[in-house]
């Protein structure tokens, strides 16, 4: 059924540069996925998908432990402007499970 399948896991490292699920996921955002499940595994980052780059002082903040989740609609767009950066606590890790 389309919008259930898991297609890829990816993880990324936030730190002072901005960083994309297109160019710096590892792997990077496949070509089929519309939705997404992020977490953040340590260190609190930000993020803006508005076509801004976020700061360290601005955009949404996903802190240790919490989670994103774009998995009700089709969210390609949104999942290929998403920038974040991390926060002054250091480096942060985020995990994202991509859907169909």
């Amino acid at each position: 059924m389309s919008g259930n399948n898991i297609i890829d896991y990816a993880a990324l490292t936030v730190s002072t540069s901005v960083v994309t699920l297109v160019t710096d996921a590892t792997p990077t955002l496949p070509a089929r996925a519309k939705r997404a499940f992020i977490t953040c595994e340590d260190n609190q980052v930000r993020w803006r998908a508005d076509g801004t780059a976020p700061t360290k002082d601005e955009g949404h903040s996903l802190a240790a432990d919490d989670s994103i989740s774009f998995t009700e609609t089709d969210y390609r767009q949104l999942l290929e402007r998403i920038q974040f950066i991390r926060t002054d606590d250091g480096d942060g890790n985020i995990m994202i499970t991509y859907f169909d």
